[in-house]
């Protein structure tokens, strides 16, 4: 007898594969004339990889976009990295698909809504910061930190 279908697992996996592509695109032909996209994704996850400066400047979340000045957009099976440009300096974050909360490009009115995955995390090496309280979210406008203005 086969087993009942999970189709949340299913979509979920649909969704990541269509970020993937997303992002994938992005790395190799760049953005469509005004396309910005808003990617949200959780801090505790284990595997994010930031800089301290920045994960102390954050609560539970934060939301980058990919607009103007980023660079070295590299996707793997697991999530991307990609430098950015932040008030005090260049950055270099990685962001795990299974992070995600949400990935959305306004300007074609697409929006897709995730709940972080921490399944898969052995918790004898996972490591989240039990001092946030409340869920905030910031949103970096990355305009304002091009370079030469």
């Amino acid at each position: 007898m086969s087993k009942k279908l999970d189709y949340g697992f299913l979509l979920r996996k649909a969704s990541i594969s269509v970020v993937k592509e997303i992002i994938e695109q992005i790395a190799t032909e760049g953005l469509y004339k005004k396309q910005h996209i808003y990617i949200t994704f959780a801090l505790n996850h284990p595997n994010v990889k930031i800089s301290k400066l920045l994960r102390d400047e954050y609560d539970d979340e934060m939301t980058i976009v990919l607009q103007y000045e980023f660079w070295d957009l590299i996707v793997d099976d697991f999530g991307f990295s990609v430098s950015l440009a932040f008030e005090h300096s260049d950055e270099t974050i990685y962001i795990p698909f299974a992070s995600m909360i949400s990935v959305s490009d306004p300007s074609e009115d697409f929006n897709l809504e995730f709940t972080p995955d921490f399944s898969d995390i052995d918790p004898k090496t996972a490591k989240v910061d039990e001092t946030s309280s409340g869920r905030s979210s910031k949103i970096i406008s990355l305009d304002i930190f091009r370079k030469g203005k």
